[in-house]
């Protein structure tokens, strides 16, 4: 939670969506797939996400989760980086 405590300072989420869950067999692993959309509250540029969140669960509560998200497409929002086109973004 401390990780993400000032994201609501640099980006305004306005909508998530494309949620897919992928349950382990025993229940206790869950891996979700979902993408978040917004602005950069400082360079007004779009923002779009995808991650991929693995959750560790026991006794109906998340005890560890861990986050990978496309870092490049935060970078390109926050410093408006419009020179890069989404086929430039496939080279990195």
């Amino acid at each position: 939670m401390a990780l993400y405590s000032g994201y609501g300072k640099t980006i305004r989420l306005q909508r998530g969506d494309a949620l897919v869950v992928h349950p382990s067999k025993d229940g206790r692993v869950v891996i979700l797939e979902y993408e978040v959309h917004g602005k950069s509250l400082a360079t007004g540029a779009p923002y779009s996400n995808r991650f991929i969140a693995v959750a560790t669960i026991e006794n109906r509560k998340i005890i560890h989760w861990r986050d990978y998200m496309d870092s490049l497409a935060a970078w390109i929002a926050l410093n408006k980086a419009s020179q890069f086109t989404s086929l430039d973004r496939q080279a990195f």
